[in-house]
């Protein structure tokens, strides 16, 4: 998942001896890698695989731990030790003050900071070729996603997993109560946004966090301008000063307000520590029936109980179904990494087959392989559908002026002022 989760961890730092670094171009990554296919023997070995992660939260905490019992399957013996003083947003300065003499073997950095981390600390971390050389994930590995981990033709970066950043969650039970389908369409969103009101059943959680409105806003935008025509507008294809392109900014900025001052719960929202989680929450509660967020809230509703495609459905946003917006998460190699060795062995369990399927399921994300479909369960199965399959397929596109103006109309509601900002700091 990009750097948008705010999380706060409890502290703990392992420092372990140095070992020799060893290359990794005899990988195997088409299911996981056993102890014997490269001579390392963690059951007969006192150090602990050193990993760097701000994953904590529910679901991904259990993600992680699925993907770390896996390694353990595959190298019996194996031991895994877990920095967790980290969060999203201080994971950088930390990795940054200590890449160059790392204490960890395996790193977590969102993909899209690779090529800008890459850049700052020069060497700092392994180029991955050989993992992705591998004949069976060669095959597999979704091209879009390979890109976007690949600096100067080498990918810095295996993939844990593809987080799908503007999902539609809804709550099945809900929706089923006031006899309503799924909207394909923001007019059908915001009619079902009414007849869930004039039934008693508060329509869209959200917390009121910059970042997951954001997410909000860009799904209604979406859906009013359609995936190719948000795509033209974030990619600086389709002017701001177009009058049409003026006109559905305006239109999704209306609708937006409109969510947020008759159809979300604003008390709750508005409460301390009220967070994305806790919107998934008041979802899985049956307080609310649709959450506009990324799909890392499914891994969440995962944990609490829900039956993924029973319980809740999820697929893209109303109006834009053929949009993905991605972001992706990867472990990498620090070069000065203190048992190369277990670092090597844990990223070829996470480009495994297994591995994918382990994590994924718990994380919510879809796996970079095509070639575990059939292992998924049925929105999973969707959802690689969807990425494979996209009409458009955008990494997530952050804009600190439009964040801002967003973060300014939750306070004033202010239309005019937020469609000023969305044209003046158009890409």
């Amino acid at each position: 998942m990009e750097r948008i989760l705010n999380r706060c961890f409890a502290s703990r730092l392992t420092l372990c001896a140095c070992v020799a670094l060893v290359s990794v171009a005899t990988v195997g990554c088409g299911s996981s890698a056993s102890a014997a296919d490269n001579g390392s023997n963690p059951s007969t070995s006192s150090d602990s695989l050193e990993l760097f992660s701000w994953w904590v939260a529910p679901g991904e905490a259990q993600a992680l731990e699925a993907l770390v019992e896996t390694y353990k399957q595959d190298y019996p013996g194996a031991r895994v030790a877990q920095i967790t003083n980290p969060s999203a947003q201080t994971w950088q300065t930390i990795l940054s003050a200590q890449i160059d003499a790392s204490p960890w073997d395996a790193v977590q950095i969102s993909g899209s900071d690779l090529a800008q981390f890459t850049a700052d600390h020069p060497g700092a971390i392994r180029p991955l070729d050989a993992y992705y050389a591998e004949p069976t994930l060669a095959a597999a590995v979704i091209p879009e996603i390979l890109d976007t981990v690949t600096v100067d033709g080498h990918p810095y970066g295996v993939v844990t997993g593809v987080h799908r950043n503007n999902s539609f969650i809804y709550n099945t039970e809900a929706f089923k109560s006031v006899n309503l389908d799924p909207p394909t369409s923001v007019d059908e969103f915001l009619a079902a946004c009414e007849k869930l009101k004039a039934n008693g059943v508060t329509p869209v959680a959200t917390s009121l966090e910059t970042w997951a409105l954001r997410i909000l806003f860009d799904e209604i935008l979406a859906g009013t301008m359609g995936a190719q025509g948000f795509d033209d507008f974030l990619r600086g294809k389709a002017s701001a000063t177009d009058p049409k392109v003026k006109a559905k900014i305006s239109t999704a900025i209306t609708a937006f307000g409109k969510v947020l001052t008759e159809y979300v719960d604003r008390d709750a929202a508005s409460s301390a520590g009220y967070s994305w989680s806790s919107a998934a929450k008041d979802l899985y509660d049956g307080k609310a029936a649709m959450l506009l967020h990324g799909d890392w809230a499914k891994g969440y509703l995962v944990q609490l109980g829900w039956d993924p495609g029973f319980d809740f459905g999820v697929s893209g946003p109303p109006g834009a179904s053929d949009l993905f917006v991605y972001g992706a998460d990867t472990f990498a190699l620090p070069t000065t990494a203190p048992h190369a060795v277990l670092g090597k062995d844990f990223l070829g369990v996470v480009a495994s087959k297994q591995g994918q399927i382990e994590f994924n399921k718990h994380k919510g994300a879809t796996p970079m392989r095509a070639d575990v479909r059939d292992q998924l369960d049925e929105p999973g199965k969707q959802s690689l559908d969807d990425l494979v399959h996209a009409k458009v397929l955008m990494p997530g596109h952050p804009n600190n002026a439009w964040d801002d103006g967003i973060a300014a109309f939750v306070l004033d509601g202010d239309q005019d002022a937020l469609l000023q900002v969305y044209l003046t700091a158009a890409p």
